[in-house]
């Protein structure tokens, strides 16, 4: 039994998986961002190209 509280302990000490979870949210931020601006840019792209006469 003694066994199963010192796994648990170490389990609970260890912080990789929050460290794993913090890049995570972050990448999700940025290419929230990411997709946003191309969003924007790609709207503004269509305006300008379509107001190009041949």
């Amino acid at each position: 039994m003694s066994n199963y509280i010192q796994t648990i302990k170490a389990l609970a000490s260890d912080r990789r998986g929050i460290t794993a979870m913090e890049y995570a949210v972050v990448a999700g931020a940025i290419l929230a961002v990411a997709l946003t601006a191309f969003n924007a840019l790609g709207t503004k792209l269509t305006t300008l190209v379509g107001g190009v006469t041949l």
